[in-house]
């Protein structure tokens, strides 16, 4: 009798097996997906960032090598004229 019901037990046990293997193996393949996704971000923001960088300085430059009367007339374009 024991030996009757060795047999399918042990077949459960396997495929039990197998499918807690390939559930752990899709749960590491998602976690590695999602990992390679942050990372990917992460570099993305740093270019953006850097260029952005970069850009602020040019502007910098641009506005030290003005006169005083050209950087007033630059600022004035970004006022409002009317009274809030």
């Amino acid at each position: 009798m024991l030996r009757w019901f060795a047999g399918p037990w042990a077949k459960i046990q396997a495929a039990l097996a197998i499918a807690g293997a390939i559930i752990v193996a899709i749960g590491i393949a998602f976690l590695k997906g999602r990992r390679a996704g942050i990372d990917h971000i992460e570099a993305e923001q740093s270019a953006r960032r850097i260029q952005s960088m970069k850009d602020r300085k040019e502007v910098d430059d641009e506005v030290d090598q003005l006169g005083s009367n050209d950087v007033d007339e630059r600022f004035a374009r970004w006022m409002r004229d009317d009274e809030r």
